[in-house]
């Protein structure tokens, strides 16, 4: 690598990354934004502090490899990878290629905020509300994205310690898939990327196969969650990811919010069938069935529906369909196409053709999710922190959000209901159950309210 910049030599106002020796015509993406260039790119300038994730892909390539790496709020740093043509892979700088004249190329990078499409009044949809505030431009959206992503999360989840970036690849496994943990590191080689939960995917799997899961209903998982956060270095195997060893060091909240942050991206950016793979499982069998954790650590769950939210905001208005680049800016929607007749968020989109049932099994997981975490919450009565009451407005936030595409978790809460009691009163109506599984059953009409949302919805707000 390059010898690093004194912080008075860095022309601009924040970080650069410097890419050397790209072919022309390469796809390059940085966070929010993805181009295909039309000669080899020098790199970016004027990164602000915070976690970022800069990737490439070669012409006609299908694989994808890149760097996730954090800039300091107290220094600027300048970065420098070279594109190694034998190996197909972004690394480290060969002596011959180093060089120290940033001045001279620093007019050709391209600006960070050069996909900002931020005003003073945010981004409008046609229905009504505004975007929430955090999702009202591709930086801020980039922050709820990526809220919880340190250096350490980093380190924890690649095995690398002691860097400042850290290389991922489409190819990258999981980690006890790749060997034993204490595999010798190769730079610029995926050595395995390390997941908690893994024992207790497998656990559920089996009792829900030997047919121990009501049908309806979910094992509620907020003390294999507790375990985790609380025990970690001696937890059993039945209630613990030992099958994926991690330090001794206590695990926290903001670790498990990290991974399913770094798992989406990863695996959406990438195409990382491992990465896809955890953030599915993370979120549908442990996270949003952890229910009771809305009531012990109400800001952890807050920020798993926060998270989740941006996650599904970007999937659907910033990353491109399954046969495009990637992420390529707002698509604002028309009112047509908003009320139009789809049935839920774009089923064309990486992470939902990745394993195209899954998207119905999260509808059916929030609708459960909302009922249950209500019921507790509403329970508290006046217990209920504020703390308490941001879960919920959290989720109301999406519950809106998802409305606009036609996913009333409201009405199929109570349709689901309906048939489960059905079913549990030996009646054997199947029927009930089939319809609700119809993909592209018709709407409930409701009435709105002047904001957009359902006449008689009850508000945290109010």
């Amino acid at each position: 690598m390059a010898a690093p910049k004194a912080e008075s030599e860095i022309p601009g106002a924040g970080d650069v990354f410097r890419t050397l020796n790209l072919p022309d015509k390469f796809m390059v993406g940085l966070d929010t934004m993805a181009l295909t260039t039309s000669k080899s790119l020098a790199g970016f300038r004027d990164i602000p502090p915070g976690p970022h994730f800069l990737w490439v892909q070669q012409p006609e390539g299908v694989s994808r490899c890149g760097y996730w790496f954090v800039t300091s709020k107290t220094h600027r740093a300048v970065r420098v990878k070279e594109w190694d043509g034998y190996n197909e892979t972004l690394g480290d700088v060969s002596s011959a290629s180093r060089d120290s004249s940033l001045e001279s190329v620093y007019s050709g990078l391209k600006p960070y905020a050069l996909h900002n499409r931020s005003s003073s009044t945010g981004v409008h949809w046609s229905l009504g509300d505004p975007l929430p505030e955090w999702a009202r431009a591709p930086e801020r959206l980039w922050s709820a994205l990526t809220s919880a992503i340190s250096l350490e999360a980093l380190a924890r989840f690649t095995g690398k310690k002691g860097v400042n970036e850290v290389f991922v690849d489409s190819t990258d496994v999981r980690r006890d898939e790749d060997g034993p943990v204490n595999a010798p590191q190769v730079d610029n080689a995926g050595s395995g990327l390390s997941f908690f939960f893994l024992q207790d995917f497998r656990d559920l799997q089996v009792l829900e196969l030997g047919g121990n899961r009501s049908r309806g209903r979910s094992e509620d998982t907020s003390a294999r969650v507790e375990v985790l956060l609380s025990n970690n270095s001696n937890c059993s195997s039945s209630s613990s990811s030992t099958s994926n060893p991690h330090d001794n060091n206590q695990i926290t909240e903001r670790e498990i919010l990290a991974e399913l942050q770094l798992t989406f991206l990863t695996g959406t950016h990438l195409g990382n069938a491992a990465c896809l793979e955890q953030w599915w499982n993370l979120l549908l069998k442990i996270l949003l069935r952890a229910y009771r954790v809305a009531a012990t650590r109400p800001q952890f769950a807050a920020g798993v529906i926060r998270t989740l939210h941006a996650q599904l905001l970007y999937t659907e208005h910033y990353f491109g369909t399954s046969s495009s680049s990637g992420p390529s800016g707002l698509n604002d929607k028309t009112t047509e196409e908003i009320r139009g007749t789809r049935n839920g968020p774009s089923s064309d989109r990486p992470i939902f053709q990745y394993k195209p049932h899954n998207r119905k099994k999260l509808y059916r997981a929030l609708i459960e999710y909302k009922r249950r975490v209500g019921g507790l919450v509403s329970a508290l009565g006046n217990g209920a922190t504020a703390e308490h009451r941001a879960v919920m407005e959290a989720f109301e936030e999406l519950e809106v959000w998802l409305w606009r595409w036609n996913w009333d978790l409201r009405a199929e809460a109570a349709a689901e209901k309906v048939a489960t009691t059905a079913v549990n009163r030996g009646s054997g109506d199947e029927m009930m159950w089939n319809s609700e599984d119809e993909e592209d059953e018709q709407p409930v009409v409701v009435e709105l309210d002047e904001n957009g949302r359902e006449v008689g919805l009850v508000s945290f707000r109010d």
